[in-house]
């Protein structure tokens, strides 16, 4: 159990970096997140409501394994540079394992 449980943390540790890639260039997602409050989350998973931006469709990661993350417009960060270049945060979260999270600036 312990073995799957590190596995599940490690997909989520590889995934995460290629959703926040894929929703920080999605039209639908950026304005969506530049738009809302800051720290709103959105769910984002297989059933999610909002957009799946197509490369996540096609390699099926988040709907053969599952997996969930919120998505929100953070203003602070532990990233220095996207806290000193002025940039909009996107902060990304495994549900599962919340200690998992990405940031990326826009």
């Amino acid at each position: 159990m312990a073995s799957q449980r590190k596995h599940r943390r490690q997909l989520y540790k590889k995934s995460i970096i290629d959703v926040a890639l894929e929703i920080s260039q999605s039209d639908y997602w950026r304005n969506l997140l530049f738009f809302s409050d800051y720290n709103k989350k959105f769910l984002f998973d297989s059933d999610t409501e909002h957009e799946i931006p197509e490369y996540l469709k096609t390699i099926n990661i988040i709907f053969d394994s599952n997996l969930q993350f919120y998505v929100s417009k953070v203003l602070k960060c532990p990233v220095r540079y996207l806290m000193e270049d002025g940039y909009i945060i996107f902060r990304f979260q495994s549900i599962e394992f919340p200690e998992v999270v990405h940031y990326s600036g826009n």
